[in-house]
């Protein structure tokens, strides 16, 4: 049987969101189905030895011309392309359509004042950024929530089916976890204010009890450090950058994951967290409670206040959070990879069979 060939448009030596989707794609595919090719840059650090079975193009220095014949290569080698980073649209599209190639992107962010506004601070006009989402055979939203979200305030439109991203659950998973109470909780993300941070340091304040643990890093470090010397933060550490082998021997001794961010499009981190039988505490605002269901497997709140008041009950029911634990793990498994990828295999089946009528 001919294997489908499916190029990944995303450098899968670099850390990013998306080139790191592509890597785990790429990884989790029937290797029996399917013919994958992708891209790396010169720059990138991640290891690759043990994707051998994916064919790449280097992306060399300058990247703003080497880019171009990269993304070339691969729609010229493949029957199905997936191009997630919107880079260089109008290129890739001219040449899709010329060569007959079937094409399909997601849409993964919350396109709300401060993203739209970083995009058209770049240059883009608002038309193109909407165009940008054009010209494909299907575009899929990550979660449910992203598609009402962009369809009512940019007419975005994208398909009925959602296509989740996974999570490699095995590099957390914890299952012997025994939570006897509430004593330390973490936050895993960039170190910016857009990302909640400074909830997290004014839930320290209020619960100097408790040990807080901050792993990441991000541009806003340096305010973050003055503001835990000012206040005189003793019960906070700051860990740094950490490996996921890192990151999964920390989780060990956490009680809570505390995610205020109220900007995302799906934080695969509460679905590594959990995984650790760590459950999350959020916010609602973009749509967690499409996977994280409030007091069974997590935590989903509308405010601070709630956002404390739910520590506050968690420390004096300590068995809730540790049936919470359990839950987590069965979490974290219905999102791993070797389940979500059946998902994408079918939309690549889906479109190479249109492309053979």
């Amino acid at each position: 049987m001919k294997k489908i060939r499916v190029f990944l448009g995303g450098y899968i030596n670099f850390t990013n969101a998306q080139n790191l989707n592509c890597l785990a794609i790429a990884n989790h595919l029937d290797k029996k189905r399917f013919e994958i090719f992708s891209l790396t840059l010169y720059s990138g650090k991640i290891p690759i030895q043990s994707t051998s079975h994916i064919k790449t193009f280097r992306c060399f220095y300058p990247h703003k011309i080497s880019k171009y014949l990269g993304y070339l290569w691969g729609i010229i080698q493949c029957d199905v392309a997936y191009l997630p980073k919107g880079e260089i649209c109008g290129w890739n599209k001219f040449w899709l359509k010329l060569l007959g190639k079937k094409s399909f992107r997601t849409v993964e962010g919350i396109y709300g004042d401060e993203m739209l506004g970083q995009i058209l601070e770049s240059g883009t006009t608002y038309e193109a950024f909407k165009r940008s989402f054009l010209g494909y055979n299907r575009v899929y939203s990550i979660t449910r929530f992203l598609k009402n979200y962009n369809e009512e305030r940019h007419g975005i439109k994208t398909e009925e089916k959602i296509l989740y991203l996974g999570t490699d659950t095995d590099t957390f998973l914890n299952e012997n976890k025994e939570i006897t109470g509430l004593k330390n909780v973490i936050f895993i993300g960039r170190m910016k204010k857009r990302k909640g941070v400074f909830d997290f340091l004014d839930l320290a304040k209020r619960f100097p009890e408790l040990d807080f643990y901050m792993a990441g890093n991000g541009e806003d470090l340096d305010e973050i450090r003055n503001y835990i010397e000012e206040n005189n933060l003793s019960n906070v550490e700051y860990l740094g950058t950490l490996t996921h082998s890192q990151l999964a021997e920390i989780l060990k001794k956490m009680d809570l994951h505390i995610f205020p961010s109220r900007s995302e499009g799906f934080p695969k981190v509460t679905l590594e967290t959990a995984a650790a039988g760590v459950p999350s505490l959020v916010y609602d605002d973009y749509g967690a409670d499409e996977w994280i269901t409030h007091g069974k497997d997590g935590y989903v709140v509308h405010t601070f206040e709630e956002m404390e008041k739910t520590i506050r009950h968690l420390r004096k029911h300590s068995d809730e959070l540790a049936k919470a634990s359990k839950n987590a793990i069965e979490l974290a498994k219905r999102f791993d990879w070797k389940v979500v990828i059946e998902e994408w295999e079918k939309v690549i089946e889906e479109l190479y069979n249109e492309k053979q009528i």
